[in-house]
């Protein structure tokens, strides 16, 4: 995705966008991924990703693997929203995950329906994982104590 490309380039062909087109893009990050029926999912130590077709719609959505005592609503919506006030994706919610839990998903939506080329395909999933995982990287700083799991590409 780094090389210069020019008009030419059939790279920037539009073409109609389907799941193996946005597994293309994952193989092309070396970025391990899944195809199933519904979606191609992918993750973190962080993070769970799926991208989904929706009629003419490419979803992005990631759930965070910290989860939120439901006493702690106010703190996760004012979270939430610090985020989206402050940052142009992705769009950070919080929904009810289990009988006294919360989760937060991130969401980036893509039209396809005109299709999209291989770089502007690339552009969007590349983009959406990068910033998702500020976004997560934000509420490890701001609920620490949230934080149960090791990243085992940090070195201590």
């Amino acid at each position: 995705m780094s090389e210069q490309t020019t008009p030419d380039d059939p790279n920037n062909d539009v073409r109609p966008v389907d799941l193996d087109a946005v597994a293309a893009i994952l193989a092309a990050e070396a970025l391990e991924h899944r195809v199933e029926a519904s979606g191609v999912r992918t993750g973190f130590v962080n993070a769970a990703m799926v991208f989904a077709i929706d009629n003419d719609t490419l979803v992005f959505e990631a759930v965070w693997r910290g989860e939120f005592p439901k006493e702690t609503a106010s703190q996760v919506l004012y979270a939430c929203n610090e985020h989206n006030q402050s940052t142009f994706a992705p769009t950070l919610r919080f929904f009810e995950s289990g009988d006294d839990t919360l989760a937060i998903s991130a969401v980036r939506t893509l039209d396809i329906t005109h299709g999209a080329s291989f770089n502007q395909l690339g552009a969007f999933t590349v983009s959406s994982i990068d910033a998702t995982l500020q976004a997560f990287d934000f509420l490890a700083a701001t609920f620490p104590t949230l934080v149960t799991w090791e990243d085992p590409h940090n070195e201590h």
